[in-house]
This record gives C-alpha cells, structure tokens and sequence, in this order.
C-alpha cells in the first residue's frame, strides 16, 4: 500500500503542479467586509486583522508572498488550514508543496502523504508530523502545534511563554498579532500585557491596533518593516 501511495505522490508531484497555478472558485473565499477600525464596532474588523497580521507571518516564514497566499485561499480553494500544514510540511519534509496540496484535492489525506514514505522525517519533526496525520476533519490541534513551533523559532519565545498565552486564552493568530505588536509596532508594553487589554479589559484587536497608532491594515504590515 505504501509503494502506491508513494508511487500516485510522485505522479501527482509532477502532472498536477501546473494545474495548482490555475485559480478555481472556492468555498473558502474570505472576502472581509470590515476592515478599519469602527469604534461604534468595535469589534467588526477583528476577524480581518487577525487574518492579515497572520498572513503576513507566514509569508514571512515560508518566503511566498502574501498574495500569493490570498489567491490560494480564496480562488485556488486551498483551504487555510492545509495551506499552512502544506508550507510546513513541504519544508520540513522536503517535498513540493504544490503536489501535496494537489493530492488532498484529489482525495487524499495528510495521514496517506505522511505515512508514505515521500517526506522525510526526524526527531525534531515527528512530534508534529503525528499530530497531523491523527488529525482527520478537524485540524485545529494540528495547526496550532505548528504555529507553537513558527513563533517559538521566528521570535525566540519559549515554550514556557506560549504556555502563558494560552493559559490567558489566546489562540496561536493572536499570540501571533501580540508579538507582532510588541517586537514590530515598538508599543513599549510586553506581548502579555497586550494580550491582557483583550482578554481582560476586552479591547478589541482593532481597539488595541488604534490605541498604539495603527490601523488594522498597518497592524497587518508591522513584519514587512524589518
């Protein structure tokens, strides 16, 4: 079983890459309606900033462009949880990200991909790697142990830290946009007090992205600026 699979891998890789350029209709297209901070709304353009500060991330980490990220999800019917599993596992499994997106759109699974035999694995991988492939329909937990690994190496924070930010009820897109915020948008106030202003003086993203000067667009660009 594992020999086809990993024959069907090798011929998807290859016949199917060209046709991932190809922008399709999507299901998964986020079209942001509110995208500037509204004070009568204050909480309308949260959902937008939170995607964009994120986009920006992992454009910042995979080196594709954020455009590029957008046109996937929203007309190449990439949907944004695969497409962050993809990036990562395309680079840290060093295959090509296109085939792999363009096996889960054919019928396969993160599970068959991984058991393959076609990606390489190691010690400082396979923690993640098993909690991809035991995923199924709901990746949550999937996405969030390979955004944990992204912000522990992009900014240095420990695991300890990311344990803080959770116990404080952040999700891994807004233990994103605090530490963007404090390394990028210079606000003199540490990740976890930001973090704070939401979640216990319930400021909005968009409340705390304009009380240190920002737009929710600008808050979206802090990590172009290094």
């Amino acid at each position: 079983m594992k020999i086809l699979f990993s024959l069907f891998f090798a011929l998807f890789m290859v016949v199917t890459a060209a046709a991932m350029e190809t922008p399709q209709s999507s299901k998964n297209c986020h079209c942001f309606q509110e995208r500037a901070f509204n004070q009568q709304k204050k909480f309308a353009a949260d959902t937008y900033l939170l995607a964009t500060s994120f986009n920006s991330f992992i454009s910042a980490n995979f080196h594709v462009s954020k455009s590029q990220i957008v046109m996937m999800k929203m007309k190449g019917g990439v949907h944004p949880d695969d497409l962050l599993i993809g990036l990562y596992v395309g680079r840290a499994g060093k295959v090509d990200v296109k085939g792999l997106l363009a096996i889960l759109q054919n019928g396969g699974t993160w599970k068959q991909i991984l058991e393959s035999g076609s990606v390489q694995r190691s010690a400082d991988t396979e923690k993640i790697f098993q909690s991809i492939a035991a995923a199924g329909d709901d990746k949550t937990e999937a996405v969030e142990a390979v955004t944990e690994q992204l912000l522990e190496e992009f900014f240095g924070v420990s695991a300890t830290d990311i344990v803080t930010f959770r116990k404080e009820g952040a999700t891994g897109r807004e233990i994103t946009l605090v530490l963007l915020l404090e390394r990028y948008g210079k606000p003199q106030t540490t990740a976890l007090d930001i973090l704070k202003m939401y979640t216990r003086k319930h400021m909005s993203w968009g409340e705390i992205a304009h009380f240190f000067g920002l737009t929710p667009k600008e808050t979206g660009k802090l990590i172009n600026k290094e």
